[in-house]
């Protein structure tokens, strides 16, 4: 016997309900017995608490870590990362810095020789051997002072033997303070003699590698008004050159 053919589903009318599959009955939650205290709720967002995991099955291996090999490797990155890490917060650069500071933030440290000094022959100091005794008690260790000519009326001219430094760098500068350092002796001796201030020539000699003896490195020339207006502070230094009205500078020195 033939079935008739299934009948699509029909519209339903205004406020009726859409077709859907039937659903299987649920079950019914089980009716407590006569008496009994009903099943307390659990408030909003309750959760049950988590269970205990399982703990290690006794004899299984322990975690890497705790192995001696693992021990070993976590104090070996650790001894790595503190010798990386430390020095960049503890070291610092060392900065270049000259020599000699003496007198780098203030007058000279030592006083110039008084006219009563007698020289080592045993007649009084001239003007000369005054100056020079002023421009070495300046210079301090960064040259030696090995001729002053100081004429009346006439230019002065002092030769110094530049002292060598750790460096070639560290050497300039000393060519520099010594300039400042002599020109700040004749300024102060001009001052307590009186009288306009003169032409002043610097001679820096120096030794240099491969050479049999010194040589003239610095050549300057300081007008009178340079003389008597210059400031020659040492921490100036590094225009010590520029501060001439000439100069001629070896070019081992024009670093």
């Amino acid at each position: 016997m033939e079935q008739p053919p299934e009948q699509p589903p029909q519209p339903q009318p205004w406020g009726g309900q859409p077709w859907s599959r039937p659903q299987p009955p649920r079950e019914a939650p089980p009716q407590q017995p006569w008496g009994a205290p009903p099943t307390p709720r659990q408030p909003w967002g309750y959760r049950p608490p988590e269970q205990p995991k399982g703990s290690r099955p006794p004899g299984g291996p322990p975690p890497w870590y705790r192995h001696p090999v693992g021990m070993l490797l976590i104090g070996a990155a650790v001894v790595i990362v503190l010798a990386l890490v430390v020095p960049t917060f503890t070291s610092r650069e060392p900065e270049p810095a000259p020599s000699l500071t003496t007198g780098a933030f203030g007058g000279p440290s030592t006083t110039a020789p008084s006219a009563s000094t007698t020289t080592s022959g045993g007649r009084p100091p001239t003007a000369a051997d005054q100056l020079g005794q002023a421009a070495q008690a300046e210079l301090g260790g960064a040259g030696e002072i090995t001729s002053v000519t100081a004429p009346p009326g006439g230019p002065i001219t002092i030769t110094w033997e530049i002292a060598e430094a750790g460096s070639r760098g560290l050497t300039e500068n000393n060519a520099r303070f010594g300039v400042m350092r002599i020109m700040r002796a004749v300024q102060q001796t001009q001052l307590s003699a009186g009288g306009t201030a003169p032409v002043v020539r610097l001679q820096g000699r120096y030794q240099l590698p491969g050479a049999a003896a010194p040589v003239t490195v610095v050549r300057l020339r300081f007008n009178p008004v340079t003389v008597e207006r210059g400031d020659f502070d040492d921490r100036r230094y590094l225009e010590a050159f520029e501060l001439a009205d000439a100069a001629v500078i070896h070019p081992a020195f024009r670093g």
